[in-house]
């Protein structure tokens, strides 16, 4: 690199945001808010799947546990590719894969028909999130990065919260098929705007061959490229090995155990809750309407419970606070059970209770390890743990089939789902004695 080079990094730390990064922003958290959607999607339509074919809980288990497996396998798969390959073009597939799926997933007439379009699209659906994150990472300048990355994630659950109001009103008139229509309208709509208007990675772009031509064309629509014509040059880091075994060096092991376990026992119950709340609560006696709304304030309390909670951590620590909300949620959660038969104002708030107290710390549970790790292995500390949460978003569901399998009651079903938050909540208590002694010593 010579001396007049300039440095695309330092320059995105140091200028103020363009309305191109604006637009970054706003194109990634349209895709990803459709992808809270149509991840959601099958909750919504669940009550009415079950009046038209019958399905038992388990058979219900299977088909949710289906796209969230397609998740992971898409996640795991389609976000490394994206190193290799570009952002754009595995965003591009991936919302073209889950539009097409959901599209197909309309025309679904059974069970296992509809599970096979579900995994599919979860593979896109799982390939969408981590590219469109690192890609808004990227074109955000250090100092508003944490800030802006949050914003494009609060899409997610806040996707699923408009996607439940729409849903509660629509799938009485017109059907479920519906939902599924437009959970694969939108994205294939969008996806003329993405393919003009959505960068490529300015670190994959350093790699290629035409890269100084490519990345000049994206600095001009940020304003940033250079008047005299000299060169520009974007910092790839060197590909660093971080094997698993060293997050359980130097006395890490058992908080590492421990944040797996979390991320694990966290996740299972929110997608539980997310999964079986509209089937639970018609088999209790709400009508469906009511029942879809639960799914959307337990994301509405989701995002703002997050908020909060983000807030305090900044400020007094993330322990005392995520564990004062994991064992409030145990309250709550086990108030869902007892109040259905106090009518539907009642139980709802409960929901929305244990959405602000238990999903609002479980969104922020990335943050303790990116606190955490030394910054060598922050990547790999976080990467494993959410991997560890995936897996419990795949037995969540799985375990609520069983459950429901064995016909017990509703106050007795959502005592036992207490059972994976007071793990969380004693994993949290540890995994903060353990910091604290580990900063003592």
């Amino acid at each position: 690199m010579s001396e007049r080079a300039l440095d695309v990094t330092r320059a995105i730390d140091n200028a103020p945001l363009s309305r191109f990064q604006y637009g970054v922003l706003a194109l990634c958290f349209a895709l990803i808010m459709v992808d809270g959607f149509d991840t959601q999607s099958i909750a919504f339509v669940a009550p009415a799947l079950r009046r038209a074919w019958e399905v038992s809980p388990n058979a219900f288990g299977m088909l949710f546990s289906a796209g969230l497996l397609g998740g992971m396998l898409g996640a795991m798969g389609l976000g490394i590719l994206g190193d290799r390959l570009g952002r754009r073009p595995l965003i591009l597939a991936s919302t073209l894969l889950f539009g097409v799926m959901s599209l197909a997933c309309a025309t679904a007439a059974d069970v296992e028909t509809l599970a096979i379009y579900r995994f599919i699209g979860g593979l896109g659906l799982g390939g969408l999130l981590p590219n469109s994150i690192a890609l808004v990472a990227e074109y955000s300048p250090r100092r508003l990065r944490s800030t802006l990355v949050v914003s494009a994630f609060i899409g997610f659950p806040l996707g699923a919260v408009f996607g439940g109001m729409a849903s509660a009103r629509i799938i009485p008139v017109h059907g479920w098929e519906v939902v599924f229509v437009a959970g694969g309208i939108i994205p294939l709509v969008l996806l003329p705007l993405i393919f003009w208007q959505l960068p490529e990675s300015l670190r994959f772009l350093a790699r290629q061959a035409d890269g100084q031509q490519r990345i000049r064309a994206v600095l001009h629509r940020m304003r940033l490229a250079p008047a005299d014509g000299s060169e520009v040059h974007v910092p790839v880091p060197p590909e660093a090995r971080q094997p698993v075994r060293r997050l359980f060096q130097d006395g890490r092991g058992p908080w590492t155990a421990c944040l797996w376990l979390l991320t694990f026992s966290a996740l299972l119950l929110t997608y539980f809750l997310v999964h079986w709340i509209p089937l639970v609560l018609e088999g209790a006696g709400l009508d469906h309407r009511r029942a879809i709304m639960g799914v959307a304030l337990l994301n509405l309390g989701g995002i703002i419970g997050s908020l909060i909670i983000s807030r305090v951590s900044d400020r007094r620590g993330p322990y005392g606070v995520m564990a004062l909300a994991m064992g409030l949620a145990i309250v709550f959660i086990s108030v869902i059970g007892i109040s259905v038969k106090g009518g539907a104002g009642l139980v709802l708030a409960a929901v929305f209770l244990a959405g602000f107290t238990f999903v609002g710390a479980q969104l922020n549970i990335s943050a303790l390890a990116a606190t955490h790790y030394p910054i060598e292995m922050r990547s790999a500390g976080t990467g494993w743990s959410i991997a560890a949460g995936r897996v419990g978003s795949i037995v969540g569901p799985l375990v609520g089939g069983l459950l429901l399998s064995f016909e017990i009651s509703t106050p007795a079903l959502f005592f036992v789902a207490t059972v994976p938050a007071v793990v969380a909540f004693v994993s949290i208590l540890v995994m903060s004695r353990m910091a604290a002694g580990r900063q003592g010593g």
